[in-house]
């Protein structure tokens, strides 16, 4: 049932957190990415449970599923976004076309003038220009793809 499904998420979930936090301010294992560290990769599967939970909540208990079609279909294509986005294959592809000098690329200039100049912020805008302009834009290929019936599969 609902109930004991979420106990094995948000228990575990809950505990990693806690011990990835716990490891980082006391200073045995701190929080670092680039050397994936214990105490991250607790932090982390802890937060993804935590998410997975609420989730499920609002998708299976709730039946709130219609605003999360977008991640469905991503999550139909997922190897072509993780080729295309994370591997960074397209925009590597839209960088190699620029304008004036190498550093003047498309994907600078949406960045620079239709996010960061916007809200006068450099962080604010990356991290828009990250979910309007990486994450909605494959969310939109990807529910183009899945209409038409094109799955990327092994």
């Amino acid at each position: 049932d609902h109930t004991s499904r979420l106990l094995h998420w948000i228990i575990p979930g809950l505990g990693l957190v806690t011990l990835g936090i716990a490891l980082h301010f006391s200073n045995a294992i701190p929080l670092n990415k680039q050397l994936y560290t214990f105490s991250y990769v607790c932090v982390t599967a802890g937060a993804a449970a935590l998410v997975l939970a609420a989730f499920y909540v609002l998708v299976d208990v709730f039946k709130f599923g219609y605003p999360f079609l977008p991640l469905q279909w991503v999550g139909m294509n997922a190897m072509l976004v993780y080729v295309m986005a994370a591997e960074g294959i397209f925009p590597g592809f839209v960088n190699g076309w620029y304008y004036g000098e190498p550093g003047s690329t498309l994907v600078n200039w949406i960045q620079d003038h239709v996010f960061v100049d916007v809200w006068h912020s450099r962080k604010v805008g990356i991290l828009l220009y990250v979910i309007f302009g990486e994450i909605l834009f494959w969310a939109v290929v990807s529910g183009i793809l899945h209409r038409l019936a094109i799955y990327w599969k092994l």
